[in-house]
């Protein structure tokens, strides 16, 4: 089942999210410390503003996605997406695919015009996610996140959810950048 998060959904976010910050690291902007640090009525914010999903199996919270609408007016036409997980057990079974998707479908229902994130350069398994569902690579941050001293650079990729940009385009312009 997909559904937004709750309040009372918090504890298991948070073991979840622990467990995805011990096991894959490099997958994560933060450190396990860093989000425990996150006070509770953060996280209930963007459990009331909608920006948590999640998805159960058997009522038990095995994945999670953030949506967080860009904050200024001129960026509020977007939003970021991140962090996105799927626990081990669970992971290879169609749940990322179906949460990704979901949290498209309200990115649309709100009426934003593209979602962008950043992954890991060597997640290979994500970027192969995240480009069948629409998101195309427009950058490259070099040395994004440092994980136990070795610096590691992230893919920056775009999703657009209207009919003026169309995904393929969208390396073409990043190129045009450099020449």
């Amino acid at each position: 089942m997909l559904r937004e998060l709750v309040g009372a959904d918090l504890a298991d976010l948070r073991v979840l999210w622990r467990e995805g910050l011990t096991a894959f690291p490099a997958s994560f902007l933060m450190t396990a410390e860093e989000a425990d640090g996150i006070p509770d009525a953060n996280l209930l914010s963007g459990f009331e503003s909608g920006s948590y999903w999640g998805v159960f199996i058997s009522d038990q919270l095995v994945g999670f996605a953030v949506l967080r609408q860009g904050g200024l007016s001129r960026l509020s036409h977007t939003a970021d997406l991140g962090p996105f997980y799927i626990s081990a057990d669970y992971q290879r079974q169609g749940l990322a695919k179906a949460l990704l998707a979901r949290v498209l479908d309200q990115a649309r229902e709100r009426g934003l015009k593209q979602v962008e994130l950043c992954v890991d350069q060597e997640n290979h398994a994500a970027r192969r996610l995240y480009e069948n569902a629409g998101f195309r690579p427009f950058g490259l941050r070099p040395r994004s996140v440092v994980v136990e001293s070795q610096p590691r650079n992230d893919v920056l990729m775009l999703c657009p959810l209207d009919n003026a940009l169309a995904a393929d385009e969208i390396p073409s312009l990043a190129r045009q950048v450099l020449d």
